[in-house]
Order: structure tokens, then C-alpha cells, then sequence
């Protein structure tokens, strides 16, 4: 009987792998096509031929976009698996609760306070760490005060998440109205981040930022698996819930600021990719779907990106990835509410 169980683990073990293979083969061919639409399929478009020394350019400007979109997908995929844990939802993920929103309030207060000219708004560090900060503050006492005192009451939560994200939206956009035209170009031009647009120059500071989330969150996924049985089973065993509620709320706190000040706001991207791992791996083990979601996340954003540069920018990536998730989710409610 043991040595059963032994062959299942052996064999489940082996079969891991060889999806993370699968899904690494798959993300390197994604970059291919990726450097493939931006370098020859774009000379062959306009009719130019490349040379080494234009392909070289380009690809000086591709690396950075390709690191940036790395690090949003990992880090989207890493702290919507941790929040799924704490709410014990599979249907929510931190972005659907308005930290689009706080990035969008913060930068419009920064310029109509202070002005476009401001240090603190051209600076990309300087920005960032307020705008950082203010997601931080403001979603530690938002989710902090909502899954303490009320016990994992989700509707709460994303009704309250709904209502701020209205309201700061409102905010932006009536001093975004009263503005002057030049402060109005530069906050747009700040807060609408796609994927060619990205802040290239804050990829830097973000990366090292993502790699300790990413460490902490990962070292921890005994924890995690822990949590994922319950407020009661938890405390059992022997866990500090409502600390590490808290904690946790912290690191996705700073792990959707990276992800929303360096590339905007995706989303439905952590939504497909944790639950596509789940399907994929079948297991519980957090350790197991953080690194498959994160693949997934990272192929599904390179892939998609490539696939719009082919199609000459005609449909967003962002449109995609809303499209899919909007749909997906739709397919995850009637699944729960069959279920149920």
C-alpha cells in the first residue's frame, strides 16, 4: 500500500514536470514570435529590410518590454493565488477591487496639486513610491477592516471595493475635467499604461521589489496550504489568521502596486491563469500552482502581445485578456452555482 502510494507520487511528480516543461518551451517560443512581430514581420510590412544594426535597436527597446511584462505576470499571478487563499474564493482576484482605480486618483491628485512640472510626477521612482504607498494604505484599511471584523464576508468585500473604485473614479475624473489642458494630456498619458506604453523606467526599481514578494509569498506556501483549509482548520493547527490576513494583504497590497504603475491594470489576467494551473495540475499544493500560474501568466501575456503586434495593434491585448476572463468567470459562477 505504501509503495503504491509512492508510484502515484513518483508518477505525479514526473507529470509536474513535464507540464513545466511544456509551459517553458511554450513561453520561449511566445518570445520568439514576439521578437518575430516587431523586428521581420514588421520590416516585411512597411516593405524595409532589416539590417543588423536596426535589429539590434529594436531588439534594445523589446528586452525591457519583455522583462516588463515578466515581471507583471508573475507577480498578478503569485498575489492572486495568495488572495484567492485568504478569501477562499476562486473567483476573485485583488484587481477587481479598485487599485486601478487608487492608481488613477493618486496620479490626478499628484499633477492637480502640485503640477505636471512636479518632481514628484516626473520622477518615475519618486511616483512610484507614493503611488505605491497610497494603494498600500488605502487597501490595508479597506480588505484589513473587512476580512477581520466580518469574517470572510466577500460580498462585502467587493461591493465596498466596487463603491471606492466609483468613487475615486468620479474623483479623477472630475479634477481631471477642471484641469488645464497640458496637466490633462500628461495624467492621461501616465495612467492609460498598455504594453507599448509601458514605464520602462521603473522596471529596475520594480524587479527587486518582485523578486522578495515573490521569495516571501513562495517560502510561505506551506502556509498557504494551511490557510486554503479554513478560518477553523487554520487556527487548529496552530496558524495566526487574522496576522497572517494581514500580512498577506501587505505583500498583495505591494504586489498589485508593481503591477499597476509598471503595465496598467489586467484584470482577468491572475483570474485565467491561477485556475487554468488548477485544472492543469490538479493539486492543492500552493508551492505546485504558484510557479504553474505564473507560467501560464507569462505565456498567455507575451503570447497575446505578440499576437497583437502581428495584427498590427487592430485589438488590445487588454480587450483580449477582459474578453476571455469575462467569459471564463461567467463559466466559474455557473460551475459553483451547479455545485451548489
Amino acid at each position: 500500500m505504501v509503495s503504491n502510494h509512492n508510484v502515484r507520487r513518483s508518477g505525479s511528480k514526473k507529470m509536474c514536470a513535464l507540464l513545466f516543461c511544456a509551459l517553458l518551451i511554450a513561453i520561449a517560443l511566445s518570445v520568439l514570435l514576439y521578437i518575430y512581430s516587431r523586428t521581420y514581420a514588421k520590416a516585411n510590412r512597411i516593405g524595409l529590410q532589416l539590417t543588423k544594426n536596426a535589429f539590434n535597436s529594436i531588439m534594445y527597446r523589446t528586452l525591457p518590454h519583455l522583462l516588463g511584462m515578466s515581471v507583471s505576470a508573475i507577480i498578478i499571478a503569485v498575489v492572486s493565488l495568495s488572495f484567492q487563499t485568504i478569501t477562499g474564493s476562486r473567483l476573485l482576484v485583488p484587481s477587481m477591487i479598485g487599485f486601478d482605480s487608487v492608481f488613477v486618483f493618486a496620479q490626478t491628485v499628484i499633477v492637480f496639486i502640485l503640477g505636471a512640472e512636479s518632481k514628484l510626477f516626473v520622477n518615475p521612482y519618486v511616483n512610484y513610491s507614493i503611488t505605491a504607498g497610497a494603494m498600500i494604505a488605502i487597501s490595508m484599511c479597506m480588505y484589513g477592516m473587512v476580512l477581520r471584523k466580518r469574517r470572510n464576508n466577500i460580498v462585502f468585500l467587493l461591493m465596498l471595493g466596487i463603491i471606492l473604485s466609483g468613487i475615486l473614479r468620479s474623483s479623477a475624473s472630475y479634477l481631471q475635467v477642471i484641469m488645464d489642458a497640458n496637466s490633462y494630456n500628461q495624467v492621461r498619458a501616465a495612467t492609460a499604461v498598455t504594453v507599448n506604453n509601458m514605464n520602462v523606467g521603473s522596471i529596475y526599481l520594480v524587479a527587486p521589489i518582485m523578486l522578495v514578494v515573490v521569495a516571501i509569498v513562495i517560502c510561505r506556501h506551506r502556509t498557504y496550504d494551511v490557510l486554503s483549509l479554513g478560518v477553523a482548520n487554520a487556527k487548529n493547527l496552530g496558524v495566526a489568521y487574522e496576522r497572517e490576513v494581514n500580512f498577506n494583504l501587505f505583500l498583495i497590497a505591494i504586489g498589485m502596486s508593481v503591477s499597476t504603475a509598471l503595465i496598467g491594470s489586467l484584470t482577468f489576467l491572475g483570474l485565467l491563469a491561477v485556475n487554468i494551473a488548477r485544472e492543469i495540475f490538479k493539486t492543492h499544493k500552493h508551492l505546485i500552482i504558484f510557479i504553474g500560474s505564473s507560467l501560464v501568466a507569462v505565456f498567455a501575456l507575451i503570447f497575446g502581445q505578440a499576437v497583437t503586434e502581428l495584427l498590427q495593434g487592430a485589438v488590445p491585448l487588454t480587450v483580449i485578456i477582459d474578453f476571455i476572463g469575462c467569459a471564463y468567470m461567467f463559466y466559474l459562477i455557473l460551475k459553483v452555482n451547479k455545485k451548489s
